[in-house]
């Protein structure tokens, strides 16, 4: 019950949870109802009372409905379905598990093969999940998934299946350890000083128990000597109680490291085991928690890796243009202007990486890869729009440029075309960073990504005070000719057009193209027919 408030952000982003577990049925469906895996009346699977076929059966029985492996989708969508492991080999025997496991909710009495089983299952039919288990009977599950997390023993044995956006197949898994859970800041004290006082407790009363029975072996030691007049005799009741005392000591030296093993629930000993070996990744935590972090932290790089992409492609479109067709025409970039860019470039690419993800998961999916219309589209029309306002603004400069020859091998000189050329793409940059930056409802914002933020900020003062040549001695040192009042008002007025469509094009796009689920039911299909097929040969 004390997970259910990190179950509510996968329950609010549309992720679906399965358990998995040893429990009886019914023991399984009332745990699962109480944390909210379960919200639909509950069917059982299990063998019919007349021994003909298998019937669903309701807790309470008061629902009886036979079954049929064709009907199991529609009963899903009125009802949370359980089954357990004497059902799933039924399954296996009639090849129906393609159709009946991926709309279970509740697994019970499963073995080990049985998990390894279910995941495999769920892989095949496109429901890509992440996992928690606890110990080795999870090893082979473990091992078969896409996302993994993983806990050591002394949890609760519960597993859950996450549906998420299709990303790479990368094992991804989690160990959680068996530490305390966090508690609030204002009893941390207090409870420290109340387990402080417990192992001092502890400890006195293994002293006062060796005290003991040290007296006692001593006294018996005395009366044995007094008793006895043969020395053998007092030599080996002399080796029995120092034996007990021995044994005393070795109790006592168990409880302290018992002790020490247990911790003070801040840093807990890191003892890994098979479960942990089939997961790359290893929690101090006690809950699920880590399964909400795995998903925000994936849905975070993704973001963040299509974004990269992105940006890259256009600069590298616009680079590719300005080097070629417009090298012909004898433009060039100086030394110190390529150097300026460079850094401008560096600084955003390190910036737009400290994007953080958001504490809470949304109901929103990212898009699963490149290559999908919403990033071809958007990627054609950035640059369209962006090679416009480049001939555009290079064509008009040429009015104001005197006829002459410019050869394509010769050197770098200062002219109107290269200065023009270079305050354009630099603004073309900066406004790409800008409007493919992709914020909420992953990651922060620009606002709240307070360094990115500053770089935009600091380009566009650089690029406004160089473009109004308010200060000469910084533009000559730049190889920058001045410009003439028309011409700088339109590059100006221009490139705020131009970052204004390219915004409102991107978010049309998001708006239109939006990341969805993916389709498994029409995967499912297929799998299923293939293994009929197999079936027939």
């Amino acid at each position: 019950m004390s997970d259910w408030f990190l179950r509510r952000p996968l329950l609010a982003a549309y992720v679906q949870r399965v358990m998995i577990t040893g429990d009886q049925a019914l023991t399984a469906c009332h745990v699962a109802s109480q944390v909210h895996i379960i919200s639909k009346p509950t069917l059982i699977l299990g063998p019919a009372r007349n021994g003909e076929g298998y019937n669903w059966l309701s807790p309470d029985e008061t629902e009886n409905i036979r079954y049929s492996e064709k009907e199991v989708e529609s009963l899903s969508e009125t009802h949370d379905l359980c089954i357990g492991g004497d059902c799933i080999e039924m399954l296996q025997q009639t090849s129906a598990h393609l159709l009946v496991i991926p709309h279970v909710k509740v697994f019970a009495r499963v073995a080990p093969e049985q998990k390894e089983l279910i995941l495999t299952t769920f892989k095949t039919v496109g429901r890509l999940t992440l996992m928690c288990g606890d110990g080795t009977n999870d090893v082979g599950a473990l091992k078969q998934l896409s996302k993994q997390a993983t806990r050591l023993p002394g949890l609760a044995a519960t597993v859950e299946l996450k549906d998420k956006p299709e990303t790479c197949e990368a094992h991804v898994g989690i160990a959680l350890l068996n530490a305390i859970p966090p508690t609030q800041s204002g009893n941390s004290s207090s409870e420290s000083s109340k387990e402080d006082g417990s192992k001092s407790v502890k400890l006195k009363k293994s002293k006062t128990a060796l005290d003991t029975s040290g007296k006692s072996a001593g006294e018996g030691t005395s009366k044995a000597k007094a008793a006895s007049k043969s020395d053998s005799t007092s030599h080996s009741s002399g080796n029995r109680h120092q034996a007990a005392a021995e044994m005393q000591r070795q109790k006592l030296k168990k409880m302290i490291d018992e002790l020490n093993e247990e911790g003070d629930g801040r840093a807990p000993i890191v003892k890994l085991g098979d479960a942990s070996m089939a997961s790359p990744f290893t929690a101090k935590h006690a809950s699920v928690a880590p399964t909400t972090d795995i998903i925000r932290q994936g849905r975070s790089t993704l973001v963040t890796t299509l974004q990269m992409f992105k940006i890259l492609g256009l600069n590298c479109l616009a680079t590719a243009y300005v080097l070629s067709v417009m090298y012909l025409d004898g433009v060039k970039l100086g030394d110190v202007q390529a150097t300026i860019s460079g850094v401008f470039t560096a600084a955003f690419f390190l910036f737009i990486s400290h994007a953080r993800p958001l504490p809470t998961l949304s109901a929103e999916r990212p898009h699963p890869n490149i290559f999908c219309a919403y990033v071809f589209l958007s990627l054609l029309g950035q640059f369209s729009i962006h090679l416009l306002f480049l001939i555009s603004s290079v064509k008009e400069a040429e009015k104001y440029m005197p006829d002459e020859c410019i050869e394509p091998d010769a050197d770098f000189h200062p002219n109107l075309v290269n200065t023009v050329s270079y305050m354009v793409s630099m603004m073309l940059q900066v406004a790409t960073f800008a409007v493919n930056y992709m914020g909420h409802p992953f990651n922060q914002s620009i606002s709240e990504n307070r360094p990115f933020r500053y770089a935009l900020v600091a380009a566009v003062i650089f690029f406004t005070v160089i473009t109004s040549d308010i200060f000469r001695d910084l533009n000559d040192w730049l190889k920058l000719v001045p410009l003439p009042v028309g011409l700088r008002d339109k590059l100006l007025i221009w490139a705020f057009l131009m970052f204004l469509v390219c915004y409102s094009w991107e978010r049309l796009l998001r708006w239109a193209f939006p990341g969805k689920i993916p389709a498994w039911k029409r995967r499912q299909r297929l799998a299923v027919s293939n293994l009929e097929k197999k079936k027939q040969v």
